[in-house]
């Protein structure tokens, strides 16, 4: 899988570090707020951790120095490597999910003219170096029993998100047969893409995103256009 850019991935770790210190209480924090803030802020560095670095880089030590915490503090939090990357998966995949919900603007895919920029949103939220690093634990589940089981249980969380912002975004067509398979398709294909990248290179996985994109425009408006 590509690591992000330097300047993306610095982008990345800026607003993961600044969406931390958003969540900081001036005054003093109760035992249970202090244990939510240190489980939040190894989890930030997880992520940051796998911007940065990639999967195969990814270390207990390495996460613990970059969250400011001792290794013992982690590892009472997550006693594994697994259930770190367990919670870790959700935690950023959740997350990208809400950022995509506002930063897509899915009611344009009503106009014709406007469906391949929408579908360009999409792409560039899967493809960001947050998603990039959260497609290498799907990858990781292969080989990791523990992880599988989270990642089919957020598949789950996420398709219900996804499929219910979509009827409740197009009621006139949420009832069509073809309105959620059409949607399973376009994102397993982008899905599938994304996973290609470190076999086939970003330039020739963009350039197939390009010629697959108006195909996904014409299945929209065979929705959308009656």
């Amino acid at each position: 899988m590509r690591r992000a850019p330097p300047q993306r991935a610095q982008a990345c770790t800026r607003r993961l570090r600044h969406c931390g210190s958003m969540t900081a209480e001036p005054r003093r924090l109760t035992r249970a707020q202090q244990r939510v803030a240190t489980r939040t802020a190894i989890l930030d560095a997880t992520g940051e951790v796998l911007v940065a670095d990639g999967y195969a880089e990814l270390t207990t030590r390495r996460v613990a120095e970059l969250a400011g915490v001792a290794q013992s503090t982690l590892m009472h939090h997550f006693p594994t490597r697994e259930a770190l990357l367990v919670e870790t998966v959700s935690h950023l995949a959740m997350r990208l999910a809400d950022e995509a919900i506002d930063a897509l603007d899915l009611v344009a895919l009503r106009e014709p003219a406007q469906r391949e920029t929408v579908l360009d949103q999409a792409w560039a939220q899967f493809t960001s170096p947050v998603a990039i690093a959260a497609a290498q634990l799907w990858a990781a589940a292969w080989a990791e029993p523990q992880l599988a089981a989270a990642l089919h249980e957020l598949e789950q969380r996420l398709g219900g998100l996804i499929f219910g912002t979509a009827a409740t975004l197009f009621p006139d067509i949420s009832d069509d047969p073809r309105f959620r398979p059409s949607i399973d398709a376009a994102v397993s294909l982008i899905r599938g893409l994304v996973m290609a990248i470190p076999v086939s290179g970003a330039a020739e996985i963009d350039a197939r995103w390009a010629a697959m994109k108006p195909v996904l425009a014409d299945v929209a408006g065979a929705l959308l256009d009656g």
